[in-house]
């Protein structure tokens, strides 16, 4: 079994840390009625007892913490730990300080001290149920307005990243928000709008969330497991593809209000003799939108205006067996090429947008199983990241020259403070909007890797998020997410 992400501090390691405080009477020990504090304010209630159990020199104290958590304020808990937060508002179940305290996962916290209290560890239970408040009752990372988003399909939870370039730790957890089988994100910043498309044949298998408020605005339903999804640039028309993996879909391509999520061509677009409808691109000038069909081993090429003027454009043949699987398309920025991932035969494809041919001695070579794949924005290096399913790597396309594309580098690296391997698995991929950091969603979905502490009994294996520099290609910070983690989206 692979290693995965390993914590920074071995179990030898860890049984040399000094112990705790001492076990003295003080905030934290028995006596004190709990469930009477209500509302509980931060600095009251809660500092008090961290400072009398964890926030000392040589445990979560000083100038280099254990596992770079500092518990002596607010903000050490905000900032979280090498690994990322440590509490996750909403979610104790998800949220590290609560397992650790709580003996949930080992090691137990305080280290080497007799446990908290039950009524104690069910007191900070509750504080992180209501939102992990601060003194003036705002919820932890309220405040967050640049966020990544992505589907952990594994575990029903979208995690929500910040992305602030002004934090030096973005990628942390703030937000997790309960979704079945979350297949993809969308988010369109102009109507501050959150799509996710849930892989299941059900009346609200599109759900629509407020990016600020994170509230559930909207449901409906297109279609049979739907897929990718994508909004015009007039913001006009949100355009679905019904992946059919199951044998009781219809291979349609949906086109829906955005803001009432009524078919706007009722029973969608099935193109001839398609099969699996998956990738989507639609061309921000609003010329054309490509979807790459599984199974059917071709794109097919629609016009935005008049969606049933189409035409399907088989990918180049190749010499192996089998199909080739065309998972996901992305266009350049200046729409002149778009690149196709074939799962099937570890390749990607190059076609001019011009006259919708393939270029095919511009074919790619890449790793494994290429699934989802990342251009450069206008003014960065031309790059395209591509992650590698079953290849547990990255590959980064020089495309200076579109017509002759080059392998640049093949990453595979380990993790940041001592971790594990940085990529697992890897599904998703994106570069944030300025282009300075590529996002990799590595999905773990066989669980042959592990997080930086063995879960709770009876839960799977996480997903992680790789950030990667994007002029160095070098890992800034793995952090932990939900299983099954497949598709990132951006809000800028």
């Amino acid at each position: 079994m692979r290693n995965g992400l390993t914590s920074g501090l071995p179990v030898l390691a860890l049984a040399a840390i000094v112990s705790c405080g001492d076990d003295s009477a003080g905030p934290g020990s028995t006596g004190t009625d709990y469930d009477s504090i209500d509302p509980i304010v931060f600095t009251e209630h809660v500092q008090p007892i961290l400072d009398a159990n964890c926030g000392v020199t040589g445990c979560h104290a000083g100038a280099e913490p254990q596992v770079g958590l500092d518990l002596t304020s607010h903000d050490g808990l905000v900032t979280g730990s090498h690994h990322g937060s440590v509490v996750i508002p909403f979610h104790p179940e998800r949220s590290h300080f609560y397992l650790h305290v709580s003996g949930e996962v080992p090691p137990r916290m305080p280290f080497e001290r007799d446990p908290l209290d039950e009524a104690v560890v069910g007191f900070f239970e509750r504080w992180i149920t209501e939102g992990a408040k601060y003194d003036d009752g705002v919820v932890m990372y309220e405040g967050v307005s640049r966020k990544a988003f992505v589907a952990c399909q594994g575990d029903n939870l979208v995690a929500v990243l910040d992305m602030d370039p002004a934090s030096a730790d973005r990628g942390r957890v703030i937000r997790l928000l309960d979704v079945d089988a979350p297949h993809s994100v969308h988010v369109h910043a102009q109507s501050s709008r959150l799509y996710v498309s849930r892989f299941e044949t059900a009346t609200d298998n599109i759900h629509v969330y407020d990016t600020d408020s994170y509230e559930l605005v909207a449901t409906g339903r297109a279609g049979t497991f739907p897929a990718l999804m994508d909004i015009t640039p007039d913001g006009s028309q949100l355009w679905v593809t019904n992946f059919t993996g199951f044998g009781d879909g219809d291979n349609a391509v949906r086109i829906l209000d955005p803001t009432t999520l009524a078919e706007i061509v009722v029973g969608g677009i099935t193109p001839p003799n398609v099969q699996q409808p998956h990738g989507l691109a639609i061309a921000p000038s609003g010329s054309f939108v490509y979807v790459a069909n599984i199974l059917s081993d071709d794109v097919s090429v629609f016009s935005q205006s008049d969606p049933f003027n189409l035409q399907v454009v088989k990918l180049p043949l190749w010499g192996g067996s089998g199909l080739q699987q065309p998972q996901q398309c992305i266009l350049s920025p200046d729409e002149e090429y778009l690149y196709v991932t074939a799962q099937g035969s570890n390749r990607v494809y190059v076609m001019r947008t011009s006259d919708h041919t393939f270029v095919e001695s511009a074919t790619v070579e890449v790793g494994e199983a290429p699934w989802h794949l990342a251009h450069s924005p206008v003014g960065a290096r031309p790059e395209v990241w591509v992650a590698n399913w079953f290849g547990e790597s990255v590959t980064v396309i020089n495309v200076a020259n579109p017509e002759s594309p080059v392998v640049a580098a093949t990453l595979a690296p380990m993790g940041p403070m001592g971790m594990g391997p940085a990529i697992e698995r890897p599904i998703g991929i994106a570069f944030t909007p300025d282009g300075s950091r590529v996002y990799v969603a590595n999905a773990n979905d066989d669980e042959g890797g592990s997080g930086h502490h063995p879960p709770p009994t009876g839960t799977k294996e996480p997903g992680s998020v790789a950030i990667f520099d994007a002029d160095t290609r070098e890992v800034l910070m793995v952090t932990e997410v939900p299983n099954f983690a497949r598709f990132i989206s951006f809000l800028p």
